[in-house]
């Protein structure tokens, strides 16, 4: 931009920002102005756990492996399965919650402008965050609350649906989580189990599993997915608790914190607790490829020679691929064809752009002179 002949300047030195400290609501596992993410099948207790959270924020009891505690303060909640009315209030009271601290969006509001949707009510959302001040934020679940014009699996329309929520989440340091049911795809690689792209967890600082203990089904357990803020915290394990009513029908269930475990998200996705990589094929399959691409498009050639050191076999890898939604482009580089794999969401760009990043990939590992990338191809 130019003004009376001068060029402005929009940027400062980092030098001059003023540090600002991390902080947490649950020391390690949820931070203070940043998203997390609860994964899990129904019935995994995801919803009842942030409703725990929610009754210990507003009473200043501690979290569930005892650290924190201290004044209470508010929390918010965005309902998409569950009514308020019927089975949240009675969970949270069942729970000790302070209901006085925890809010809603009323009725006749939601009658009036209509379901909550992001990004188009992120202003209306940011209102309601200034006025109540919540330490926490649930919205459950996510993908209920997304505007039609979003598409779930499409990396860059997810980006542009959290990223409001993103800056509110800092400007008014609430932690917030997000519920998110998972895939239908079986495997044991927790990171891409989640439901929709996987921007969802790109947005989030860290994220966690729930799912039954694989050795003790009356226990469930809530593993660390990912921690971009802190060191991976131990899984803690939990359990349901039925109380009776005095009219003798059934009351909400509370939980029972149970101490750490040391089970991980990959392996309570195993259902055998046994270390991922050493079941079938088709499992070291799901753990393999998901790892070797992570940092970006990788060519079959590559592929496979690092496969057959796992004694992992092309057919399996096919098999793998499209249960995984791995994509593929080929390039020439030279005088010869290319065939480059790339996980969904982690590339989304023009052609020229992509050409751009595969030489970036190149000079980062440089492809064998002798492989042409096509052997074994599907056509």
């Amino acid at each position: 931009m130019v003004s009376n002949g001068f060029m402005a300047n929009h940027m400062v030195p980092m030098a001059q920002l003023t540090r600002r400290p991390l902080t947490w609501l649950w020391q390690g596992r949820l931070a203070l102005g940043k998203l997390a993410m609860f994964d899990g099948d129904p019935a995994r207790a995801k919803s009842l756990v942030t409703l725990d959270l929610c009754a210990r924020i507003t009473t200043g009891r501690p979290m569930p492996d005892g650290t924190g505690g201290g004044q209470p303060e508010n929390a918010v909640i965005i309902l998409g399965e569950d009514v308020a009315e019927d089975t949240v209030v009675p969970r949270l009271q069942a729970l000790g919650a302070d209901l006085g601290r925890i809010f809603v969006f009323a009725s006749d509001f939601l009658a009036e402008q209509g379901p909550f949707r992001l990004p188009v009510h992120a202003r209306i959302l940011g209102e309601q965050l200034e006025i109540h001040q919540p330490r926490l934020l649930v919205i459950d679940p996510i993908t209920a609350m997304l505007e039609a014009s979003i598409n779930a699996n499409h990396d860059q329309s997810v980006r542009a649906a959290l990223s409001p929520l993103v800056e509110l989440a800092d400007h008014h340091r609430c932690a917030v989580i997000l519920v998110r049911h998972l895939n239908k795809i079986k495997g044991s690689h927790a990171m891409y189990r989640g439901g929709g792209s996987i921007a969802f967890n790109a947005a989030c600082r860290s994220s966690w599993l729930f799912d039954f203990d694989p050795n003790d089904a009356s226990r469930l357990i809530m593993a660390q997915i990912k921690n971009n803020l802190a060191p991976l915290q131990p899984s803690l394990a939990f359990r349901l608790v039925q109380q009776e009513a005095a009219d003798h029908k059934d009351a909400p269930p509370t939980l029972e914190w149970l101490g750490p475990s040391s089970l991980t998200a990959d392996q309570l996705l195993t259902r055998t607790g046994a270390k991922p990589g050493l079941g079938s094929a088709h499992d070291r399959a799901w753990e393999f490829l998901p790892a070797f691409l992570e940092n970006g498009p990788r060519p079959t050639g590559e592929i496979w020679d690092a496969a057959r050191q796992q004694n992992l076999q092309r057919r399996v890898l096919q098999i793998v691929r499209r249960e995984l939604g791995i994509l593929s482009r080929r390039v020439w580089t030279g005088d010869k064809q290319l065939t480059y794999w790339y996980l969904p969401g982690a590339v989304d760009f023009p052609m020229d752009e992509f050409d751009k990043l595969i030489a970036y990939q190149q000079a980062r590992f440089p492809p064998d002179p002798l492989d042409d990338g096509l052997e074994g191809e599907e056509p």
